[in-house]
């Protein structure tokens, strides 16, 4: 039998408490502030305004309520007691509905929220900070306040940074000068930036809010794990980010990668054989995918095509992600689930991915 691992999650989450911000922040914001909602849509029950959508409560960690892990979720001491029994050593964590909340339109109260946020998951890591791995959410609704939230977070003991995976409607895409700022701060400091599902444009499908866009769930669902694509390509490649700033660090969390050898052809094509028809920037790197190699790290939850994306991205960039507590997410079996999903790969390999990247990047 196989030596057992040890395990880094690369992407969990905690789940925030649903009066988090009304407690904080009162009456600051009146109703852009999140909070419950008794109805929805003609059906009474309990619901949670995002700043966006309403969203239905209790669905995040239903695979795990009846097995007792919920708490682990919100309290601290009952998560390092989960992480004992699961054999894993440390958690990079995210949250739940901050995720969501960072598509808010209310960009004042968003900051606002953030900053709320941020203060609770400083006090969550705390209890200790080598097994609990603190990541700040840094709405990108301002870059000025976005700069001071970051030097608020590194000195608070964070990480890394979850920025929107495209800034907020009316905001300035990341290839705008404005942004520069920002990301030369990330490398000054050596922070990773983390572009995360749910957190750009595309609403969350799991919670449509009229009968005709849940008709459009099944599109939305498969937008929201492209929507990294166009990102990646429009501002942080063509867009020259990388080449202004070739060490800033980008965890692309839970789009998995088996997608990165179509789009890494699709971006080169770009550069080669459409070049003569799409009015493109000259870039530093021989390739626009060589970006994608020396910039970018992904994570790996439960891609069954992993080994096929390894065409694209080394071992070294690969960071293994339990996703617990949320329904597709390893919990106890943490051990055995990860031998199942590594085990066409090298053992080598194996311990980077589940290991050594994650520990590498957040732990040094």
């Amino acid at each position: 039998m196989a030596a057992e691992y040890t395990l880094v999650s690369g992407d969990s989450h905690i789940l925030e408490k649903h009066d988090l911000w009304i407690n904080a922040l009162g009456n600051k914001y009146g109703d852009e502030i999140p909070h419950p909602v008794a109805e929805f849509r003609g059906e009474k029950g309990r619901f949670y305004y995002t700043g966006r959508q309403i969203v239905r409560l209790g669905d995040a960690d239903k695979e795990h309520r009846d097995k007792g892990l919920s708490a682990a979720g919100f309290e601290p001491e009952a998560r390092l007691k989960f992480q004992k029994e699961a054999k894993v050593s440390a958690e990079v964590l995210y949250p739940t509905f901050m995720l969501v909340v960072m598509q808010s339109k209310h960009y004042r109260a968003l900051a606002a929220c953030a900053e709320v946020y941020n203060d609770w998951m400083r006090e969550f890591f705390s209890h200790d900070k080598k097994r609990l791995i603190g990541i700040a959410s840094i709405p990108t609704v301002d870059p000025q306040w976005a700069i001071k939230e970051l030097d608020r977070s590194a000195k608070d003991g964070f990480k890394g940074v979850t920025i929107n995976v495209r800034p907020p409607m009316g905001i300035p895409p990341y290839r705008d000068p404005i942004w520069d700022p920002f990301f030369a701060r990330c490398v000054e400091i050596d922070m990773p930036l983390t572009l995360h599902t749910l957190t750009g444009w595309v609403p969350d499908f799991f919670h449509p809010q009229s009968k005709d866009e849940a008709g459009e769930a099944p599109r939305m669902a498969i937008d929201t794990f492209e929507e990294i694509k166009g990102t990646l390509a429009a501002d942080f490649i063509f867009g020259k980010v990388l080449d202004r700033h070739p060490k800033l660090k980008l965890v692309i969390s839970e789009f998995e990668f088996s997608w990165l050898p179509h789009f890494n052809w699709r971006i080169d094509s770009l550069a080669t054989a459409f070049a003569s028809r799409v009015s493109l920037p000259k870039l530093e790197l021989a390739k626009p995918s060589d970006y994608v190699r020396r910039n970018a790290w992904f994570g790996w939850v439960d891609d069954p095509f992993g080994e096929h994306g390894m065409e694209a991205v080394s071992a070294d960039r690969l960071m293994w992600g339990s996703d617990f507590p949320h329904v597709r997410s390893m919990a106890l079996n943490a051990q055995s689930d990860v031998a199942q999903l590594l085990n066409k790969l090298p053992r080598s390999d194996q311990e980077k991915i589940v290991h050594t990247n994650a520990a590498a990047l957040y732990l040094n």
